[in-house]
């Protein structure tokens, strides 16, 4: 009986005919394993740069490459914005909702500050 070859990213058989080689059934598995490496490599490098922003003390870099709302690492990769700056869509959310919060406040200090019963 003979060995029967599996794609490497979805898993179906390949055919009978393929080399041994042949690692994909098709060009879309081919694109999903490169997306697949080119994440994995941005991950890997953006771990290493926190890691060398830690040892050095670097804040700077540390803001950057950390969340501002929940302090965990942005993957800023795949499908995400290379300048991502929050973690998730639900800490951008919190950070805006913060942000409105605090201008609403102001704006509410503002008010309370003109003195009523003046005429002009």
């Amino acid at each position: 009986m003979a060995r029967r070859w599996h794609c490497y990213v979805c898993g179906a058989v390949l055919p009978k005919n393929a080399t041994r080689r042949r690692l994909y059934c098709g060009p879309a598995c081919r694109a999903q394993a490169y997306r697949d490496r080119q994440i994995t490599e941005r991950i890997g490098a953006l771990g290493r740069l926190l890691l060398k922003a830690v040892a050095t003390d670097n804040d700077r870099l540390l803001r950057r490459l950390l969340c501002p709302v929940c302090g965990r690492m942005t993957y800023a990769a795949g499908s995400r914005r290379r300048d991502a700056k929050y973690c998730s869509a639900r800490c951008r959310d919190r950070a805006y909702r913060r942000r409105r919060r605090q201008y609403r406040h102001v704006e509410a200090s503002e008010k309370r500050a003109v003195p009523t019963g003046t005429t002009r």
